[in-house]
């Protein structure tokens, strides 16, 4: 019985003590956007994402903000934020936003309506925002 106890605690130490993405962690606080291109021409942007546990609110340039619930898909070599607006807005389904996490940069890739991004680059009419960590 206490063979079978210890063998027990060791298997679920060794199945759920492996420590997951960090991402989740890494994401947290406020980001501002500082370009965004697209087939490659490029603009300067002012956005502000803050991403607060589960929840991501967005500011645009003209400071209106969305909320989004969201989720990281980071099980392939092209890492997602998927996220599902709390208002009701014009989207309906969850989108998918390719991402790339480096200290304090972030990319943002986002496709066109109905697309998945491919790849981490301004191609394909994909949009490529550039985010510095707000106070780095």
């Amino acid at each position: 019985m206490k063979t079978s106890c210890i063998l027990l605690v060791l298997i679920c130490v060794l199945s759920c003590g492996a420590p997951k993405s960090t991402d989740q962690a890494n994401l947290q606080g406020s980001w501002l956007a500082q370009s965004e291109s697209q087939n490659g021409k490029t603009w300067n942007v002012s956005y502000l994402y803050v991403f607060n546990g589960d929840k991501l609110f967005f500011t645009d340039e003209t400071g209106k903000e969305v909320t989004y619930s969201y989720k990281l898909d980071t099980t392939g070599s092209l890492k997602f934020i998927i996220i599902q607006p709390d208002e009701t807005l014009n989207i309906s389904a969850p989108v998918s936003i390719a991402y790339k996490l480096d200290g304090d940069s972030l990319k943002i890739v986002i496709a066109p309506p109905g697309l998945r991004p491919t790849e981490i680059s301004d191609k394909n009419d994909q949009e490529l925002i550039i985010c510095k960590r707000k106070g780095s």
